[in-house]
């Protein structure tokens, strides 16, 4: 009987078709979130996540560039656990995130026709992912590397 390993194409296909669409749910989950309690105007949901321009992305500010900032850190935050269920793997996780991170990052040009220049932007993205990274690596190590193992008695 053959296995699958969580290193095989299709199963890291699979796992990203899982990963990434969750990932954008959580991140439209709390743009709604912020979208109301900042009393932002709702037309602006929509390209609420891909926002990277200083003046639509700053936690300095008290509108909706807190908002757009907030929603990425609380996103990435949330993808602990995302990571966690899906990928359920140590020595994978980062990559997940990475991906994830590099496919957010395409996303961003393609909507805005414009390539990321506010440094605001790219120390959060770049610290969130390395964050997330690590501390999804020690999650995965610790609940699921080194759960008990249990053998039969002899």
């Amino acid at each position: 009987m053959g296995t699958k390993a969580d290193g095989e194409t299709k199963t890291i296909i699979k796992k990203l078709a899982i990963y990434i669409p969750c990932f954008y749910l959580i991140y439209y989950i709390w743009s709604i979130i912020l979208v109301g309690a900042l009393h932002v105007d709702w037309h602006e949901l929509g390209a609420y996540p891909f926002r990277i321009r200083k003046d639509e992305f700053s936690p300095a500010h008290r509108d909706a560039a807190l908002g757009a900032w907030l929603a990425m850190v609380l996103t990435f935050l949330c993808s602990l656990g995302l990571t966690y269920r899906v990928v359920a793997a140590t020595r994978r996780a980062w990559d997940y995130v990475a991906t994830c991170a590099l496919v957010h990052l395409v996303l961003c040009i393609i909507v805005n026709q414009a390539f990321p220049v506010n440094w605001i932007w790219w120390v959060t993205l770049l610290l969130a992912t390395l964050a997330v990274a690590l501390a999804a690596e020690f999650i995965n190590y610790r609940l699921i590397d080194l759960r008990e193992i249990e053998l039969d008695r002899v």
